[in-house]
C-alpha cells in the first residue's frame, strides 16, 4: 500500500524558540526518522507540504488547497495523511469530509499535544496508529483524525464526528462512538458506531473562501448581546447543554424576528433528537428557529459554510448526510 504524508505544520511540526512554538523544517523529517526508529520499518514516505502554518492561522483558502492537493494526490498514492495543528484539527477533518464524501481514497489526520521534542507529545503515537490503520484496514474510506487521549489507546475518528476539545484539556472525542479502536496492535471497530451512507454529492468547495463571514456562528450565555446580521447568510446559534435556549429574553426575540425580516435562516445546534425536555423549546418554532440534525457543533457550521459556498439549499444540505456525520 502506497501511503503518502502532506504535511501542514501545527505543532507536529514546530519546534521550542525563543518566541514560542514556530513550525520547524526539521519537524517532518523528525517525526519519520522518529517512526522509523521505533517501528524499524524502512518504508519510504512519499511527501508533500501544500502550506506551514500554526493552525490557529488556518483560513478556507487553506482548506481548499489541501483538499485539492488530497485530490491530486489520491491519483498517486491509496492512502494519505495529513499532519495538522490540534487548534482547529476539527474544522479541517469535517471540511475534508464534505469536500471528499465516504467514498474517497483514506486520509487519516494526526496531531501532537505537545511538539515532538517533548516526552509528553502524543504525535508519533498518533502517526503510528494513522499507518497501522491504513495498512489494515485498506478498504477503508473517507476521512479520519488518529488520536491518542492521555491514559488510552489510540482511537480512529470519523471526521466529521469531531467535538470541540474540552477546556484546558488535550483530549478529543467524537459525537457518539469513534469508529476504531486499537486493541493488542490492531484496529477493531468499535461496538455501537454507526453511520449513514452519503446521500448528497460532496461539496465542490471551488468559491470556499468566499464563504468566510457569511456563516455566524454564535454560543448561547447570559447576558448575551446579539450581533448586526449585514453580509449574514445564515445564523449557528448553539444552545446550553439540554438544548434550550432562554426564549423569554426580549434581546433573542429582537435577533429573532431581525433575521426572519431578512430572510436569514437560524439553525440550533446542540438539541437532542426530538427537541429539548424543557418548555421554554416549545418558543423554537414561534421565533423561526430550525433545529439542526443530531450532527456535531462544528460539523454543522462547515457544512453550512460550504453549501453556502455551492450554491445549495441550506436547509436540505444541512439534513442530508455526508461524510459520516450522521
Amino acid at each position: 500500500m502506497k501511503i503518502g504524508v502532506l504535511f501542514t505544520g501545527g505543532t507536529i511540526g514546530c519546534q521550542s524558540s525563543a518566541l514560542g512554538l514556530v513550525p520547524s523544517g526539521e519537524a517532518p523529517r523528525r517525526l519519520l526518522a522518529d517512526y522509523r526508529k521505533r517501528t524499524g520499518d524502512g518504508y519510504d514516505f512519499p511527501t508533500a507540504e501544500p502550506f506551514t502554518i500554526l493552525s490557529e492561522n488556518l483560513t478556507f483558502a487553506n482548506v481548499a488547497k489541501l483538499a485539492d492537493r488530497i485530490r491530486e494526490k489520491s491519483g498517486e498514492w491509496d492512502g494519505i495523511i495529513v499532519t495538522h495543528g490540534t487548534d482547529t484539527l476539527q474544522y479541517t477533518a469535517t471540511a475534508l469530509s464534505y469536500l471528499l464524501g465516504l467514498e474517497a481514497k483514506p486520509v487519516v489526520l494526526v496531531s501532537s499535544n505537545y511538539p515532538l521534542e517533548d516526552a509528553r507529545a502524543n504525535g508519533l503515537d498518533n502517526f503510528c496508529g494513522a499507518v497501522d490503520f491504513l495498512r489494515q484496514h485498506p478498504d477503508a474510506r473517507g476521512v479520519y483524525v488518529a488520536y491518542k487521549n492521555t491514559g488510552e489507546s489510540i482511537k480512529i475518528h470519523r471526521g466529521a464526528c469531531l467535538l470541540s476539545h474540552p477546556a484546558f484539556s488535550d483530549d478529543i472525542c467524537s459525537l457518539g462512538y469513534a469508529a476504531y479502536e486499537q486493541k493488542d496492535g490492531s484496529f477493531a471497530p468499535v461496538e455501537g458506531f454507526y453511520e449513514q451512507k452519503d446521500r448528497q454529492a460532496p461539496f465542490k468547495g471551488s468559491d470556499l473562501a468566499r464563504a468566510e463571514g457569511t456563516v455566524l456562528f454564535l454560543r448561547v450565555h447570559p447576558g448575551m448581546v446579539y450581533p448586526a446580521l449585514d453580509g449574514i447568510k445564515a445564523v449557528l446559534l448553539n444552545t446550553y447543554h439540554s438544548g434550550t435556549l432562554p426564549t423569554d429574553s426580549e434581546a433573542l426575540q429582537a435577533f429573532a424576528k431581525k433575521a426572519k425580516e431578512k430572510d436569514i435562516p437560524v439553525f440550533l445546534t446542540g438539541v437532542p433528537e426530538g427537541g429539548t425536555a424543557y418548555a421554554s423549546g416549545n418558543a423554537f418554532a414561534k421565533l423561526g428557529l430550525i433545529t439542526a440534525p443530531p450532527i456535531s457543533p462544528i460539523a454543522a457550521y462547515m457544512k453550512l459554510c460550504l453549501a453556502a459556498s455551492d450554491g445549495r439549499e441550506l436547509r436540505e444540505a444541512l439534513s442530508l448526510p455526508l461524510g459520516g456525520d450522521l
